[in-house]
């Protein structure tokens, strides 16, 4: 990175810190959050099809036999209880059977298509980088919070911003020995700018550590619940799109206790959230996209879990949508190479998002998608 695009950069990372909720004027007037679930969830033992039988005979050990039913066909993973009267308030949607075309049972190749947004030829840019692109939003309209940076987010010719996990961690010896290095006035114009970038970005996370630890009786105590409280922050700053990533979700031995586990903080961890926007004023203003780069294999493996699949299900959220179940039942009698076979294009999806966030999709997709009329 050359020196004017760090400076930008760090400049850019205080920015968004550095607003406040009280800032109202500048937030977006809707605005995106994705959480990103790695390595494939188990959909079929996240909304259950209880009322076929061929779901039992595919999973005698792993089948969840007490779902919280949410229709007359699909029920609720336990560990979700506190999403149950979602669908009822129409807050919730769930679109099942979704993957792409020619499906790939690999991480990495599934991971790129969901993120570039472009099955046939995967590029060097992200549906979402390309979104941001299109409207000329400055970096700081997008913010990936995370580890590894995701290519959804990046644009062709720009990198929006990257926040570290760790951010909310308490002072530390690096921020001891930042403070000290960038003490004094520098005679170079350049270096007094990196010095002064570096205070400002050091003085907006002391701040925004202030502000979360206010906020934290919201959110539970979890690497999950913290991750989620500054995706929270954030978005109450006014950052029109947030994407960040939760991990683990590669269940392929003892799945059922790891599976509860991690479905338990992800439940915490939205609802805390979609408590925060509620409190904000933003709950019809932010639209929660949540997905995983495939489904599992409806057979259970000899291993006491589940292999990777195709076609699974992605939820989402906001205050005022069509709730429902769309994308009919999986076809667990009609297996294609033992996966289920795909009916909706996740790209569907994403032109959705896309029309509602005021985005043109089909320039930004490569093609036109029939919505499925969610987000209303």
């Amino acid at each position: 990175m050359h020196r004017r695009q760090f400076l930008a950069w760090l400049g850019g990372v205080a920015a968004v810190l550095a607003v406040t909720p009280a800032q109202g004027s500048q937030r977006a007037s809707r605005q995106l959050v994705v959480i990103d679930l790695v390595g494939g969830n188990d959909s079929l033992n996240t909304f259950i099809p209880y009322r076929d039988p061929q779901y039992l005979k595919l999973r005698p050990s792993l089948a969840i036999t007490d779902g919280i039913p949410l229709t007359d066909r699909v029920a609720l993973h336990p560990a979700l209880s506190s999403w149950q009267s979602w669908m009822e308030e129409g807050s919730l949607a769930i679109v099942q059977n979704v993957h792409y075309p020619q499906p790939s049972l690999s991480h990495f190749r599934s991971r790129d298509v969901w993120q570039s947004g472009e099955p046939k030829q995967i590029g060097g840019s992200g549906w979402l980088g390309r979104y941001l692109e299109s409207i000329q939003a400055p970096t700081q309209a997008g913010v990936f919070l995370g580890e590894e940076y995701p290519l959804a987010m990046m644009g062709a010719g720009t990198h929006y911003l990257h926040l570290a996990p760790n951010l909310l961690g308490q002072s530390s010896l690096r921020d001891q020995v930042l403070q000290q290095l960038y003490q004094q006035p520098q005679a170079s114009p350049l270096a007094e700018e990196v010095r002064r970038t570096v205070i400002e970005s050091q003085r907006a996370l002391a701040q925004l550590r202030q502000d979360l630890e206010r906020n934290q009786q919201i959110y539970p105590k979890t690497d999950v619940g913290s991750q989620l409280a500054l995706v929270g922050r954030l978005l109450r700053g006014g950052v029109p799109i947030v994407y960040t990533t939760v991990g683990g979700w590669d269940t392929h031995a003892r799945q059922g206790q790891r599976h509860q586990f991690l479905l338990s903080r992800l439940g915490e961890g939205v609802t805390a959230l979609r408590q925060d926007l509620e409190q904000a004023g933003l709950g019809k203003q932010v639209t929660i996209l949540i997905y995983s780069e495939f489904g599992r294999r409806p057979t259970e493996n000899g291993n006491a879990g589940t292999d990777h699949g195709t076609a699974g299900a992605l939820m989402l959220m906001r205050g005022s949508l069509k709730s429902g179940v769309y994308g009919g039942d999986p076809a667990l009698d009609s297996l294609v190479n033992g996966n289920l076979p795909m009916q909706i294009d996740f790209r569907q999806v994403y032109s959705e998002i896309l029309t509602w966030l005021g985005g043109n999709p089909e320039s930004i997709l490569g093609e036109s998608f029939q919505p499925l009329g969610i987000l209303i």
